[in-house]
């Protein structure tokens, strides 16, 4: 909301990527925002099958020039491609309840073992801004995403990597079915230099997880084998 005042006070459009949210979770313009974008190939199709976008507008004057745009452009996403997130988004709600039960319950398991030294995720009464996302997220949903630091910095993240055993997936997605969990010094963001990925705050051991929606036991057991072994 405060963003908002600001960029309204200055004649600018506040647009919101709320991909990780999803409105199940978060719905900006109900808080001032002007645009909001979702990536489609995330927790909306969240079956690794299709990829799509949206922009959805608060007024119909922007949504018409934002059409006009796509139109100029011939920006659409294939007919079967809508077809199936179609599909997939019925059960959005659903798998977005059930990530979000298993990503606090991954995070209070994270905070007490003794090869982390750090858990982020909204639903954690040690996080930062904890006051900030209970008033914005709904139905006390915090979304299925976190990250931790491990000790011993890269190597570490990699033999993780190495012994993660199922339900867990190693890849580079997110908002999926499946848990997937990334060292990201050494995935995602390897091809930074190490001082750009730190000043961002990607440290050496800095492992994004996103949630899925298999049994929240399983996950743990497997994450807490795999620690043991680094």
């Amino acid at each position: 909301e405060e963003i908002s005042k600001l960029a309204k006070a200055h004649g600018a459009k506040h647009v919101v990527d709320a991909t990780f949210a999803t409105p199940v979770m978060c719905r900006p313009l109900d808080h001032g925002a002007d645009m909001v974008i979702q990536s489609l190939t995330k927790f909306y199709e969240g079956h690794n099958m299709m990829t799509g976008g949206a922009v959805i507008s608060k007024t119909q004057e922007m949504a018409d020039r934002v059409k006009f745009i796509q139109n100029v452009h011939g920006n659409i996403i294939n007919p079967f491609a809508a077809f199936i997130i179609l599909q997939t988004t019925k059960t959005m709600g659903l798998r977005v309840r059930q990530q979000s039960k298993t990503a606090m319950a991954i995070s209070e398991f994270l905070e007490s073992h003794p090869k982390v030294t750090k858990v982020v995720y909204p639903g954690l009464k040690s996080h930062p801004q904890k006051e900030l996302a209970d008033k914005y997220h709904r139905d006390n949903i915090h979304g299925g995403m976190l990250w931790f630091d491990i000790v011993g910095g890269a190597p570490a993240g990699k033999a993780l990597m190495n012994a993660i055993e199922r339900p867990w997936s190693l890849c580079e997605n997110l908002g999926a079915t499946e848990s997937i969990i990334t060292a990201c010094a050494v995935m995602t963001h390897a091809n930074m230099l190490k001082e750009d990925r730190l000043k961002v705050g990607i440290t050496d051991g800095f492992i994004r997880v996103s949630c899925g929606i298999e049994d929240t036991d399983d996950l743990i057991k497997a994450l807490s084998r795999a620690l043991d072994q680094i």
